[in-house]
């Protein structure tokens, strides 16, 4: 029995460092060796996938190589802090404002951020360089690290600060076609008192099991409002209605601090994140004279919504065509959603241009 030739290695680093270019790398290995080449599995291929870079601790290793204490406060109680970028030619979208509110978390939560921004952009740069990605999704983690107790300076923290990039996964394109379907989480209930309450936290067990039983039923994200009955946000997402063309948005805690604004909320404090494509869209909206409005929103103003978008810095401007078995408008992406998103798309060209 004659046995087909073996391949030592993969074509170039560069397959491995990029998964979805797998097959015609092994294509291309075909053609030169002659060989019978069979395209890995998707457990090889996920396998193949966590072979990229990362950077961590200002060094960039392999990422099967990357390892944290286990006495990690962000293991151990998720005392840490994230910002999830999207990359386009290259360029992050918004990297100021990502830093910045994630630092703003850091500061606020007693986690140590030990690099400048400089230094963090500096990184990103390197990382995709390193995997060959252009068009990426990162991800930013900060966590306290690990604490030992010095007799002469008292408590010494050993943060850990880790970034990784991955290929950019885009949603599927008929989610914006056609709108997707989302749940309203009704078993539980955000707690705007809590201390970790509108930033960013590796504390996202809650939020993605709701997001989870969403997408068993077959909707894609899950709509969640605050003890006070009030509508707050997805699970992974910000929430935007228009009703008689006018966009609407609950205020994040930081824009509670307007004292004006504030006399017209009927809760005191807010769980909604300050997103960095909420704030594009609201500028965007601004600029092409759509009113916004931030205000309380119930339930019945999420019904009786005209359009409803959900955004994030992945899926960027999402329609939304059904809460549950109610049709929102007329179950399809409306005008001010489509002309916001055509907008949204070409800043994020013109921002990231080469």
């Amino acid at each position: 029995m004659t046995k087909s030739p073996v391949i030592s290695s993969l074509p170039s680093l560069a397959c491995i460092l990029n998964p979805y270019s797998l097959s015609s790398c092994f294509d291309r290995a075909k053609k030169e060796t002659g060989a019978a080449v069979t395209l890995p599995s998707r457990r090889l291929l996920a396998y193949l996938e966590i072979m990229a870079f990362i950077w961590i601790n200002n060094r960039i290793i392999n990422a099967a190589d990357a390892a944290i204490p286990l006495s990690d406060a962000g293991l151990l109680y998720a005392a840490g802090a994230f910002t999830t970028f999207r990359a386009s030619n290259g360029r992050v979208y918004r990297l100021g404002d990502h830093l910045s509110r994630l630092r703003r978390t850091c500061d606020n939560l007693f986690i140590p951020l030990q690099y400048n921004d400089a230094q963090l952009a500096g990184a990103i740069d390197e990382l995709l360089a390193q995997n060959e990605l252009t068009e990426a999704r990162l991800r930013l983690t900060v966590t306290r690290g690990s604490s030992t107790l010095d007799p002469l300076h008292g408590q010494h923290l050993a943060p850990n600060t880790f970034l990784t990039a991955t290929a950019l996964t885009p949603y599927p394109d008929e989610y914006y076609k056609n709108g997707i379907t989302v749940t309203v989480v009704d078993d539980q209930k955000l707690n705007p008192y809590d201390l970790q309450a509108g930033y960013k936290t590796l504390n996202y067990f809650s939020r993605l099991a709701g997001l989870r039983n969403a997408n068993k039923i077959g909707a894609a994200e899950a709509l969640w409002f605050n003890v006070h009955n009030f509508l707050q946000s997805g699970s992974i997402t910000n929430v935007f209605i228009v009703k008689n063309n006018q966009l609407r948005t609950p205020p994040t805690p930081q824009e509670l601090h307007d004292k004006q604004l504030a006399q017209t909320i009927p809760y005191p404090r807010s769980n909604v994140l300050p997103g960095i494509t909420r704030k594009a869209v609201i500028a965007l909206a601004e600029q092409s004279d759509i009113a916004v409005q931030l205000t309380a929103l119930t339930i019945n103003d999420l019904m009786e919504a005209d359009e409803i978008f959900l955004t994030n810095s992945i899926m960027l401007i999402m329609p939304v065509a059904r809460v549950e078995r109610h049709e929102v408008g007329s179950a399809c992406p409306g005008t001010i959603t489509r002309q916001l998103s055509e907008m949204l798309h070409n800043d994020i060209a013109q921002r990231t241009a080469g």
